[in-house]
């Protein structure tokens, strides 16, 4: 309220702020250099003026000094309140902060479920690398987003869940095979274009069904990390391998 009369003895207020806003911009910062720019002075002064007042009679002195601690007092509250504001503000932005991230992971999640509505064509050197597999029946299986568990060569797995399956691919008795919990053999052409050999088989993820992609797969993940990121958009082909209709997959980064 007065702090024209507040000083350190050599400096005015004005001139002690004006020193201290011009290097620190945190407003607490301000606070704590300026009671230490003030405090050892203002101490000296108090013994000073204390030393000069042993004489004063002794209740006199006592009043002065219930004073001083009185006035000690309400700084200390004033600077715990401070402080308690500064933590329940920052609570309050970590707790925002936290809302919306959950926000954007849900929308996130909406999102890689859906895949794009167009979807581009199987670029020309995958037909013909599928071509010299002698492959044929070339069909777009699923469009979807890489998803972290889809990344870990821990897990092993790339899935492909049936709801967002576009396109048959299966023969009856392959369908069945998988329906028994058993696992097959395909051909698989990498993004690199590496042509490799996996297991298809059949789980049950959460509460759906989904393609497993599994066998060789962490050595897809190693031999294609620099396409394969979480988040990259990429769709799986299905073509069958003549003469015994073998089947195959090819994965594509979009």
């Amino acid at each position: 309220k007065d702090k024209e009369k507040v000083d350190d003895g050599d400096r005015s207020w004005l001139e002690l702020l004006n020193s201290v806003e011009a290097s620190i911009s945190s407003e607490s910062e301000k606070l704590q250099k300026l009671t230490q720019m003030i405090l050892p002075k203002f101490v000296a002064r108090l013994i000073t003026e204390m030393e000069n007042k042993m004489m004063v009679e002794k209740e006199g002195l006592k009043s002065c000094h219930e004073a001083g601690v009185e006035e000690g007092k309400q700084d200390y509250l004033i600077d715990k309140q401070k402080k308690q504001k500064t933590n329940d503000d920052r609570k309050k932005k970590q707790k925002t902060n936290n809302i919306n991230n959950q926000r954007k992971r849900q929308d996130l999640e909406k999102f890689m479920e859906l895949g794009l509505e167009s979807p581009p064509d199987m670029p020309q050197v995958f037909k013909d690398c599928i071509k010299d597999l002698g492959g044929s029946e070339i069909k777009l299986i699923i469009q979807k987003f890489l998803q972290l568990t889809d990344l870990r060569s821990q897990q092993n797995r790339l899935s492909m869940s049936l709801k967002q399956i576009r396109s048959t691919f299966l023969h009856e008795d392959e369908e069945r095979m998988l329906n028994a919990k058993r696992q097959m053999a395909v051909t698989f052409v990498e993004p690199c274009l590496n042509v490799s050999t996996v297991n298809l088989a059949k789980w049950n993820i959460g509460s759906s069904l989904s393609y497993i992609i599994n066998g060789y797969y962490s050595k897809v993940l190693k031999n294609n990390r620099d396409s394969l990121k979480p988040n990259a958009m990429v769709q799986i082909w299905s073509f069958c391998v003549q003469p015994n209709s073998q089947l195959g997959f090819a994965l594509i980064k979009v």
